[in-house]
């Protein structure tokens, strides 16, 4: 969603008229942007909220500074800040409808990280995901693990469950996304002899 604010900001380059406002509303674009990065990586759960949540103040922020050049230099004449007006319009409306898209539920493999790297000495193969491994509203993603030399199947399901409480998967499921992307990853064990699969599973809108 921060791509669209590119076009934003160089609408409201073209559509400005008094230098001072010119840049004034320019840094604060930039500066919106520059801290949106910053919280995706404070909240990455909230990537979603936060996208929408600059995108709608960078437009307010471009409009304001329009409404405040109209105040004090009366309405314009030149024909390229009415385009850029409008083509702000249709670029911000455009977006919004792309956001809302985005928030809308569907199933995603998730990513392995919340799981490995596995404790020393246990080996991990993360089989190749196909489209066969999506249905009613989730995409699974299968890990097997393989134990160290004579450990059995039952141990080695022991080991991994205590893992996965330290990386955080006490409950099996927990959320991706915040108000907005009611997304969940899940994760469940089974034991096959002296190995144990790992079933990763992602869920657009809850599980």
């Amino acid at each position: 969603m921060l791509i669209a604010l590119g076009p934003i900001l160089l609408l409201w380059l073209l559509m400005s008229r008094a230098p001072r406002t010119r840049w004034i509303i320019a840094a604060g674009l930039a500066g919106q942007a520059a801290t949106a990065c910053l919280l995706f990586h404070v909240f990455p759960r909230g990537v979603l909220e936060i996208s929408l949540s600059v995108l709608v103040l960078s437009v307010a922020t471009a409009v304001t500074g329009r409404l405040v050049e109209r105040r004090r230099l009366g309405p314009a004449k030149q024909t390229r800040v009415g385009v850029a007006t409008h083509l702000l319009a249709g670029w911000s409306l455009l977006a919004l409808l792309c956001g809302g898209g985005i928030a809308r539920p569907g199933p995603f493999f998730p990513e392995t990280d919340g799981v490995l790297p596995l404790p020393e000495g246990l080996h991990a193969t993360v089989r190749p995901t196909h489209d066969a491994d999506c249905g009613s509203g989730s995409c699974t993603r299968t890990i097997t693990v393989t134990g160290r030399p004579g450990q059995r199947g039952d141990d080695l399901y022991d080991e991994l469950k205590r893992h996965l409480e330290k990386r955080g998967w006490g409950s099996g499921c927990r959320p991706v996304g915040w108000l907005l992307d009611r997304s969940t990853a899940c994760v469940e064990l089974f034991v096959a002899g002296n190995e144990v699969t790992i079933d990763l599973s992602g869920n657009r809108g809850g599980r």
